[in-house]
Parts: C-alpha cells; sequence; structure tokens
C-alpha cells in the first residue's frame, strides 16, 4: 500500500490564516454539535446536487477500527502526525470514524491547486481555501465555512476527503487526500499556521493520491464504493469523532440522535406531495455495517403537522380553506413585494415523550407544545422553528411553514449567521434587504397569534411559548355571556345577541343571559331594601303621613368586550373580563363565580374530583387602573363608574365565569 507523505503549511512573508480562526468560524451556537455537523455536512451536499440529477442519496456510517486498521492507516495515511494535533494520542486501538458520503452529486472536481486556473473549483473551495462560498443559485450555503464543522467534529480535528468527480466528458477519476487543523508552533524558527495534508507531494505542494491507490485506501477505511458515473460524489472521514450522545444511563445513543437530527432538519425534502413534489433527499444510516431506521416524518409524534403545512404549501392555493387552516401570501406593502408564503395546520398535539439524553433543536424546542412555523429558503432545508404565540392549551397547537419568495432568497440568506439556523435581520447590511426580512417575520409572528387564537393586533403574548395558556381561549370567549369567540376550532350554532332570554345549565340556578349592548339590572340585597325603606323616624306618626324616600335604582352591568388571555402585572396568566359598572349611586358587591365545564361546554362539572381546586379571581380591575386582589370586593357608590375587568386564573379546563354585582 502506498505510504502518504504529510505537509504543514508555514506562515509566508504576507502572513496567513491560522487554522484554530478557521474552527472558531461557525460561532457557538445554541445546538448540539452532532446536529451542527449533520447540518453543515447534508447542506454541502445538496449544494453539489449535479443539474441532471433528480435527487441526492446521503449516506453516514459509524466504524470502530481493529487494531490491524488502526496501524495501517497510522503507518501508511494519517502517518508522523505533526506538532499541536492530538492525532498521534487518538490512533489507537478501538478508535471510531464517522463518515458522510453522497451520491447523484458533482464530486470535487476542478484544479486541485488554488494557484491554478480551472473550472469548476469544487476542489480548491472545500480543500484548500477558506471562507469560499459556494457558486450555486438558492444553494442552502452562503458562507463556506460549513466544512469547519467536520473538523470541530473530530477530537484530533483531522479528516480524509474522498471523493469521484468528472474530469473530462465519460472520464472520471478517484481523489482522496487527508486534512487537518491544529494549533499554530514552530520547527526551527519556522512559524506553521497548523493546516495540514497528507497525499502525495508534487511540486512543493500536497496532491491527492488517485486511481486505484485511492481506491485501496478507501477499502481500507471502510468507505463507500464509487465508480462511474452514478458513484460520482464525495465523502468526508472524521477521525475520532467527539460528537456522541448518551443517555442518563451512559448508553451510546449517538445514532439514534443522527436518525432524529436528519428528520427535523430534512424532512421537507425527505416527502413525496401527491400530485406534487417528489422526495429529493434518501438517506442511509449505518452503524458497524448494521442499519439504523430514520423517523418517517408524516407518521412522526411532532413533525406529521408540519408535513401537512407542507402538503398545502407545495399545492396551488385555493379559496378550500377551512377553520384549521391558515393559508396566506406574505406581503410587505410599501413598497408593494410578495416576500414568501405561509401554512399553518392547527390541530391536536400529543405529549411529547422525550429520550433520557440530548435531543435535536426542534425537539427539544417543541417538547412542551407545538406552536412554531418552520421557516426555509428556496432549498427547502429547515432553518429554524419559529415559534409563534403559544395556544390556549397544551392539547392543541398548530405548525406551519413559511417559505420565501424565489425572488428574495438573498436577502433571507443575507441574515443568516454562518450556522444557517437562524433569521437575524439586525446583521442584514442592505436596509431595504432588512426591512423585508423583519416584515415577513412580524407578519409571520402576526398569523401565529391568530392560529392560537388571539387578536392579531394585540401584542402582549409574544415570546409566549413557556406560558402553560390553555386551549380554550375561544371556548374562554364563547362562555362569557353573549360573546363568540375569535376563530373557534369549530363552528357552533350562533347565539341571538339581540335576545333577553334565560338558560339553565345542569344543576344550577337560573342565570342571565347578557347581551353584548344591553345593560342588566343588579340584584338589590334585603339590608338595601331595608335601608331604602327605613325612615328613621320612631315618633309614632301614622305611617301613612311618613314620608319614604325614594328607594335608588338598580345598578346595572354590561360586556364591555371580548375575554382575552394576558399577563397580569405580577407575571400570572389569566383571562381577562371586562364589563361596565353603573353604581346608580348605590354602594356595590362584586363577585366572580367561575365554574367547570365539560362536554364542549355543555354540562356544568358538578363533582370535580377529590382534591381539585377550581380558578378563582385572580384580582379586580377598576376604570382607573387600580388593582384589587380579593374574591369579592365592595365599591361605590362614588368614583368606579365606567370599565373594570376581572381576572380569573388561567386553566387548561373550560370554564364558564358568572359575573354577580349587587347592590348592599
Amino acid at each position: 500500500m502506498i505510504r502518504l507523505q504529510r505537509y504543514s503549511e508555514p506562515y509566508n512573508a504576507t502572513g496567513g490564516l491560522a487554522a484554530i480562526g478557521i474552527l472558531n468560524q461557525l460561532g457557538r451556537p445554541d445546538t448540539e454539535p452532532l446536529e451542527v455537523l449533520i447540518r453543515e455536512a447534508v447542506q454541502n451536499c445538496w449544494d453539489a446536487k449535479r443539474p441532471d440529477s433528480q435527487g441526492i442519496r446521503v449516506e453516514i456510517g459509524r466504524s470502530t477500527l481493529d487494531s490491524e486498521m488502526v496501524t495501517r492507516l497510522r503507518d501508511n495515511v494519517l502517518v508522523d502526525p505533526p506538532p499541536g494535533l492530538a492525532l498521534a494520542k487518538e490512533l489507537r486501538d478501538g478508535m471510531c470514524t464517522l463518515y458522510v458520503a453522497d451520491f447523484g452529486t458533482h464530486g470535487l472536481a476542478g484544479p486541485t491547486r488554488a494557484d491554478r486556473q480551472g473550472e469548476p473549483r469544487d476542489f480548491v473551495d472545500f480543500v484548500r481555501n477558506i471562507g469560499q462560498p459556494p457558486d450555486k443559485d438558492f444553494g442552502g450555503g452562503s458562507f463556506g465555512y460549513g466544512k469547519a464543522a467536520f473538523y470541530i467534529a473530530s477530537t484530533a480535528r483531522t479528516v480524509v476527503i474522498d471523493s469521484l468527480c468528472e474530469v473530462a466528458s465519460g472520464k472520471f477519476e478517484r481523489r482522496l487526500l487527508g486534512c487537518a487543523l491544529g494549533d499554530t508552533f514552530d520547527v526551527n524558527g519556522v512559524p506553521y499556521t497548523g493546516r495540514h495534508w497528507w497525499g502525495r507531494m508534487v511540486n512543493g505542494a500536497p496532491e491527492p493520491v488517485t486511481g486505484d491507490e485511492a481506491d485501496e485506501i478507501a477499502d481500507l477505511l471502510g468507505l463507500p464504493a464509487r465508480a462511474g458515473a452514478d458513484g460520482r460524489g464525495t465523502t468526508v472521514l472524521v477521525v475520532a469523532p467527539s460528537v456522541h450522545i448518551e443517555t442518563d444511563d451512559g448508553v451510546d445513543a449517538t445514532m439514534d440522535f443522527i436518525a432524529e437530527a436528519i428528520a427535523w432538519n430534512f424532512w421537507p425534502r425527505m416527502i413525496d406531495t401527491l400530485g406534487g413534489a417528489r422526495r429529493t433527499m434518501e438517506f442511509v444510516l449505518r452503524d458497524n455495517g448494521k442499519p439504523i431506521r430514520i423517523p418517517n416524518p408524516r407518521s412522526h409524534q411532532r413533525l406529521r403537522g408540519f408535513v401537512e403545512a407542507m402538503d398545502r404549501h407545495r399545492q396551488e392555493p385555493t379559496d378550500d380553506v377551512d377553520d384549521l387552516t391558515i393559508d396566506t401570501e406574505i406581503r410587505s406593502l410599501r413598497p408593494v413585494r410578495r416576500l414568501g408564503r405561509l401554512t399553518i395546520q392547527k390541530g391536536p398535539v400529543a405529549p411529547a415523550d422525550l429520550a433520557d439524553r440530548p435531543v435535536p433543536r426542534g425537539a427539544r424546542i417543541t417538547a412542551t407544545s407545538v406552536h412554531h412555523v418552520a421557516l426555509m429558503r428556496t432549498p427547502e432545508l429547515v432553518v429554524n422553528y419559529f415559534a409563534g404565540a403559544a395556544p390556549a392549551s397544551g392539547r392543541l397547537g398548530y405548525s406551519g411553514v413559511f417559505k420565501c419568495a424565489l425572488d428574495v432568497d438573498d436577502m433571507f440568506k443575507a441574515a443568516e449567521p454562518p450556522t444557517h439556523d437562524d433569521w437575524i435581520y439586525r446583521a442584514v447590511q442592505d436596509r431595504q434587504w432588512r426591512s423585508f426580512v423583519k416584515i415577513a417575520l412580524e407578519r409571520v409572528e402576526r398569523h401565529c397569534r391568530l392560529a392560537a387564537g388571539y387578536d392579531a393586533s394585540v401584542q402582549q403574548l409574544r415570546e409566549s411559548d413557556a406560558i402553560p395558556l390553555g386551549e380554550f381561549a375561544d371556548a374562554l370567549a364563547a362562555l362569557m355571556p353573549g360573546q363568540d369567540g375569535p376563530g373557534a376550532r369549530r363552528q357552533g350554532p350562533k347565539r341571538d345577541t339581540k335576545s333577553g332570554t334565560r338558560r339553565r345549565a345542569p344543576g344550577r340556578r337560573v342565570v342571565d343571559k347578557v347581551t353584548e349592548d344591553a345593560w342588566v339590572d343588579a340584584t338589590t340585597s334585603r339590608n338595601a331594601e331595608q335601608n331604602a325603606g327605613n325612615t328613621g323616624d320612631h315618633s309614632g306618626r301614622d305611617s301613612a303621613t311618613r314620608q319614604r324616600p325614594r328607594p335608588l335604582p338598580p345598578p346595572q352591568t354590561r360586556v364591555a368586550g371580548d375575554p382575552s388571555p394576558v399577563i397580569s402585572l405580577d407575571g400570572t396568566p389569566v383571562i381577562a373580563y371586562p364589563f361596565e359598572l353603573r353604581t346608580k349611586g348605590n354602594r356595590v358587591r362584586l363577585t366572580a363565580d367561575v365554574e367547570i365545564m365539560t362536554n364542549d361546554g355543555a354540562l356544568v362539572e358538578l363533582e370535580p374530583p377529590i382534591g381539585y381546586v377550581r380558578p378563582t379571581v385572580h384580582c379586580w380591575v377598576d376604570p382607573s387602573g387600580s388593582r384589587y386582589a380579593a374574591a369579592e370586593l365592595t365599591v361605590g357608590p362614588d368614583g368606579v363608574d365606567g370599565e373594570w375587568a376581572v381576572e380569573i386564573e388561567l386553566r387548561d379546563e373550560m370554564m364558564r365565569v358568572d359575573l354577580a354585582v349587587e347592590a348592599i
């Protein structure tokens, strides 16, 4: 077997880029390093897709090397480990490798030296140059730093690159080269950048080994076989991977994590849409030759809602939209510009059953409830899961897809950090581009509030994914006498808002059905009646000659608007029920009776579970904004007329609130 030669890059007279600087280009994303690797690796694969290919196949495999394989690797491939690198320490029995291979792609074609002309520039851009973005229309990447993820994932900061490409019409060449990024160091007074290559030295530069020699080394390393036009593509082998996942009990779960990360990040390319797009990514996952199952996005507990939203997104917009769906264009008005399309699918959300180990970012942020929109550009790779307003219950949620328009793809690309996992509009240099990205995100957020059951103009519930709002924001509004909830999930019979009739709920007294515009007289207590009829005169004069004071008219109330979920001043989630009060000169007592409803609001819960505590009044808010933390309140007669609100503890249960105003 051929023995490769190591080349370490010295600084030249004009300086150079230290290897450690390359490793820092991706920053410190809020994502497991293994997921960063998978995202960046597969994105590189997609950017290399051939135009004549219907899709790409990505194979990810892990292998454990025995002592013979490690010896041959050390003696023939990664020879003479340099200073500033942990390679010598990691080349030991039982060492693991992790590879990512793509098919249906170009492979790393073009010149192998950066100082030579020629097209394409795939090899030099991936192997030699740093920070060179891919020359691809509507590609997933934009910085050219994603390859750093491979080195970061290696304890030895070392990879082996194996590629089959077309070098002339119908002629293919296999190229293999070792690469490493380590610390800077000096040898005999000569400073080195920390960049290293293993290959064949030609004219003072390390060139990849090719042909049969490349085949032999690739076979030694357990890399996928490549031959002919169908074998074109690239494999990157991570030596001694540092990225691994364990359960709380110390059981290895690395490959299971990779399987989930694939599903969460690339499901749009993994699905067929009826009458629409076909899948364009196929994944194969192996652990020491054993196939590993990858979740099916269509049956995935958390992803299937996003898949349904994507199904609709891939169809032409229609007027056939039910109350479970939002399908709308996102536009800028000044100037008029189509920014993309948003589809949202509402539905029940099962409780998440997360493993006792780290999980992909998408699974982590949707663990409590799904109220998110998958953001993506033209490549249809998930950028991020945008958290919208939390619905009124953990039992219901919504899943959405926002895909930017083709002609504004560059604007949203400019908003991505090197890891391509967010849209940060403040990072966009062009003012108009920055404005378009900002407007799009604001429009998406507004429609998320609609999907959650809130008025889209309300700004109070931003960043609300961690607030335990119950599913029934609409139902709660509907149960306020005379009110219809905004965006209820299913249409119920409309109430006659002009009616003044009464209705009975099982097991309770007669209650008024208050109309929205009607003032309702309150009751008068016995004491108030006695006080009204007591003259205070006990002189014994004939009652007929006594002058009775005229009784005061009863106080009145009426509904002042829709109930709405808000955050109280002390941070407590509540439902605020607005009402208007006229004391008519009376001193009044305010009480609110909260009843739990069953059977979709048709019945009152008469026998709650043992130990259950009903929701109670959190506070009363008077017209001046003063707040009173009391179950009942006595006020008046002066200075209290106007619009009030009673705030009730927010629960997951369906509630009915009966407001009582009594003259005392």
